[in-house]
């Protein structure tokens, strides 16, 4: 029989259970469906994969298994090599689904605030770092955008015509989707009055997704920016959003 603060501890895990699980990343865990991280072995079909600079977990390349070699337009690349990036999708057994390669992108490259006001040609010329005509992926990444969960998925959908690297129009199309460039495009006073529909010099939530790229997380987003918390932003608070968004990280 269970006490009535057993059964009320019951029940309020219960009721707990599926937002903790809604939280949790599915690129992180032991058994999550997603593994992103770096090649630390691999012995005929099985891999060893650092995730997230910690956990080691053993995946199995597989008849179906899709391989992608990101940005390498040397044939002779594409084979794992141990300290290539890692974004796999994989079955409960560790079987492999899909997985992304990636060279290591190495010390980030710092542009500076002159990267906010250069066109997409301008930009391109100052990334192509050999001067090849093509933005690798380790260009884009060092000096653009780098997330190792979302970046080769979004480098891979881009290179149109698969040559592993972008041509200067695949580049600018992939800049549309990086959002210290967007943001970088307008003065905060000018995304203001684009999103400030009803002219009253606040932001309601509905407004600020006109400007925010937080996609499923812009709710927390648009909390941790109303810092006076209102429910509302002002102009210094979108302001000091823009520019926390436009900043070199």
């Amino acid at each position: 029989m269970l006490t009535r603060m057993q059964a009320f501890t019951s029940v309020l895990i219960l009721l707990l259970l599926p937002a903790t699980l809604q939280a949790q990343s599915n690129s992180k865990g032991k058994n999550s469906p997603v593994v992103v991280g770096f090649l630390k072995s691999a012995n005929g079909n099985e891999l060893q994969v650092l995730q997230s600079g910690e956990l080691l977990r053993k995946l199995v390349l597989g008849p179906k298994s899709q391989i992608h070699y990101v940005g390498m337009q040397d044939q002779n690349d594409h084979h794992p090599v141990p300290g290539y990036g890692v974004k796999a999708k994989v079955g409960k057994d560790g079987s492999i689904k899909s997985i992304l390669f990636t060279h290591p992108i190495g010390r980030k490259v710092r542009l500076g605030e002159r990267r906010l006001t250069m066109s997409e040609r301008d930009l391109f010329e100052k990334v192509d770092v050999d001067r090849n005509g093509k933005v690798s992926y380790v260009e884009f990444a060092q000096s653009i955008y780098d997330s190792p969960k979302h970046g080769p998925d979004g480098f891979r959908k881009n290179d149109k015509d698969g040559d592993g690297g972008l041509n200067q129009e695949e580049f600018k199309r992939s800049l549309i989707t990086v959002a210290w460039w967007e943001l970088s495009r307008k003065t905060p006073a000018d995304w203001m009055t684009t999103a400030d529909l009803d002219n009253n010099r606040k932001l309601t939530l509905e407004e600020f997704k006109t400007i925010c790229s937080g996609g499923n997380h812009i709710d927390n987003v648009f909390r941790r920016t109303d810092k006076d918390n209102s429910g509302d932003l002002s102009h210094n608070e979108v302001t000091a959003y823009i520019e926390s968004v436009t900043a070199e990280k």
